[in-house]
Order: C-alpha cells, then sequence, then structure tokens
C-alpha cells in the first residue's frame, strides 16, 4: 500500500530544498553521546527518505540530522528512494550492510517495505518510521501527526468560515494510502457531524498537482454553488487551485466579495505565503521539529534496549498501537494570519534558507 505524502514536486519548492540540502550536509555536532549497538562510540544511525525533491522533505531531513546531533547520535547522509519502492528496500539493505546502530525512515510503500524491515529485525537494527509507517514488518516506533485530526481540523477552519452552510470541493490525495485515507475520513466524518449544511464534492488526486489542477477547474467551472476548497495537500495542490481561481475570475483575498475559503494541510513556504497574503484562510503544518527530535529520541532509546507502551506521553501527544506497530501521534497547529509568522513553522524554516 503506497503511504507516500505526495508525489508531484514543485519546482518553487524544490529549489528551496536543494539549497537546505547543501545546508544540511554539512551540519555537524558537538555532541559527544554514547550508545548502544556501537559498542559504546556514538550509535550510527542511517535516514532513508522517499524522495528529496520537495522541501517538506529536504526539511525533514535536515531536521533529523539536528535532532540527531542532539540525541548523540550519527545520522548518516540522506538516501534517495526517488519515489521507488524497491530502491528504498536496497537502500535499507545497504544500511544494514554498512552496520549502522538504528534506521530513521519515512516507509514510501507501506506493503512493500516489510522484506527490508524483515532484514533490520533479523539483524536486531531498531527502525523508527517519521510521517509515514508500514503495513506490515516491525519497527520500533512511528513517529507522525494525526491525519484524521488533520482532515478534522481542516473542516472546522471552513466550517467556520462558511457559517455552515454551502458547499465545499475536497480535493483529496491518494486513497490507497493511509495518509490519503485519513485526512479524507476525518474532514468527511467531521462534516457530517459538525456542518450537515454543507454539501461536499470529493474528487481524488493520487497527490498530483495536475489531477488536483484538472479537478479544480472543472468543478468551480461548471458548479457555481460551490464557495469553499479543501485541499489534501498544499504541497501539491496549491499552486494550480490558485491559478484556476485566477483564471475563473474567483480569486479574491480574505474580506473580499467573492472570497472563496481555501483550507489545506502540509504547511509548505508557498502555503504559509498565501496565508499571508489572505488567499489561504488557514493550514495545519505538520510538526516536522517534532517528527525528527522524537525520532531520534525513539531510535537512540530502542538501540539501547528500551521498550514503549501505549499511553500519553510528556510531550503533549498519545502513543497508540495500529497495524502491529506502536505509533506516536503528535499534535498539529492549524496556521491562520495571527500564527504565520511563527518561526518554529518548518514551512518558515525552509524559507529562510
Amino acid at each position: 500500500m503506497r503511504t507516500s505524502s505526495w508525489r508531484g514536486g514543485l519546482a518553487v519548492v524544490a529549489s528551496v530544498g536543494v539549497a537546505i540540502a547543501l545546508g544540511a550536509c554539512g551540519s555537524s555536532s558537538d555532541d559527544g553521546g554514547s550508545g548502544g549497538g556501537s559498542g559504546g562510540d556514538t550509535p550510527k544511525v542511517g535516514y532513508s527518505t522517499t524522495s528529496l525533491g520537495d522541501a517538506y522533505r529536504v526539511v525533514l531531513a535536515r531536521q533529523v540530522k539536528l535532532g540527531g546531533d542532539a540525541a548523540g547520535l550519527d545520522i548518516q547522509s540522506p538516501t534517495d528512494a526517488n519515489n521507488d519502492p524497491a530502491k528504498q528496500i536496497t537502500d535499507v539493505t545497504t544500511m544494514l550492510g554498512q552496520g549502522v546502530d538504528g534506521i530513521e525512515m519515512i516507509v514510501l510503500d507501506s506493503g512493500a517495505i516489510k522484506p527490508a524491515l524483515d532484514r533490520a529485525e533479523a539483524k536486531g537494527v531498531p527502525v523508527v518510521a517519521i510521517d509515514q509507517g508500514p503495513s506490515s514488518g516491525k519497527v520500533a516506533m512511528v513517529v507522525r501527526g494525526d491525519n484524521e485530526l488533520m482532515g478534522r481540523q481542516a473542516c472546522e477552519s471552513i466550517g467556520a468560515a462558511l457559517d455552515g452552510r454551502g458547499k465545499v470541493l475536497e480535493l483529496q490525495g491518494a486513497l490507497d494510502g493511509i495518509g490519503g485515507q485519513e485526512r479524507t475520513k476525518g474532514f468527511n466524518d467531521c462534516m457530517k457531524e459538525q456542518f450537515p449544511g454543507i454539501a461536499v464534492v470529493s474528487k481524488p488526486t493520487d497527490w498530483l498537482q495536475e489531477k488536483a489542477t484538472t479537478a479544480a477547474q472543472t468543478v468551480l467551472s461548471t458548479d457555481r454553488d460551490v464557495n469553499a476548497v479543501f485541499l489534501a495537500s498544499d504541497a501539491a495542490m496549491l499552486p494550480g487551485v490558485l491559478k484556476v481561481l485566477e483564471r475563473l475570475g474567483r480569486l479574491q483575498p480574505v474580506g473580499s466579495d467573492g472570497h472563496i475559503p481555501l483550507v489545506t494541510i502540509d504547511g509548505t513556504p508557498f502555503g504559509l505565503e498565501q496565508v499571508r497574503r489572505g488567499y489561504v484562510d488557514a493550514l495545519v503544518s505538520q510538526p516536522l521539529g517534532g517528527y525528527a527530535r522524537w525520532a531520534a529520541h525513539y531510535v537512540k532509546a530502542a538501540i539501547d534496549g528500551e521498550e514503549f507502551r501505549v499511553g500519553p506521553t510528556d510531550h503533549d501527544s498519545r502513543i497508540i498501537e495500529e497495524n502491529g506497530n506502536l505509533s506516536d501521534i503528535l499534535p498539529t497547529p492549524v496556521v491562520t494570519r495571527r500564527e504565520v509568522d511563527d518561526p518554529e513553522l518548518w514551512g518558515n524554516q525552509a524559507a529562510e534558507r
């Protein structure tokens, strides 16, 4: 089952990402630290990512390096699966052959990754999954946001903007993956429960900007009753949707006559800029700093032989069991004009570099 957060890359975002990647490669740590699998040396931890073609994953790679430094880990240079599940399995196998003590990774294909996880388990090398977890195979922990909650948060923002009445276009992610499924479920369940006066027109996009743009063009040009849009990912969809609204003469900032409320998930630099300009009412940002910090914590603890259990944590999250593994579900912030300049937002960190 594919669980990649999105498959399309944005040129404007990717160019930012390249600069960040160069900065990440030059990161170093003054933290000593000792760990489990290296016989008292600093634990060596591999990092496998789905791609380095967009700012989200490049900033996350940088944060993983910084989080590892702070935890006393030697984070290796990230491997780029280039959105190829077979290559990710090869990347993990190579890491194991190089003698890593632990692995952090974004799982590209939640079912296909199992052979790599089985090899890591056989070697006693703990794996911590970030953002995307496996549907089978053993990991020490999954650290991710609550995608269903993200969908609910987006629903509540749109419901408030429409005063509970209207019709919203939902541009869904890939429905063969957990992330896309949960964002859609959270959004639609919330609409049915809290805003029965709002109709939802749902269109799948597979996280592809061209599909999102086509769907937006078709619906918005033929159904004038649609007066709001929910995007399951600003990284994969927002530029094209804004262009559609502009072509149709319907792109107006918040507070203007004819404004169409837009709410999205992920929190790219481009998305934050559209919040500032007033074209996006709100976005739900992924907590990349938290992902990296707690992934480092869990992989180091697992290397040291610690075990984890279900329940609330001391960092405002909860650990649940899903797909035979434990997941630490971190809170996700809703960003409006009031919060958009928060330096802790990953999109602002990306834009600074």
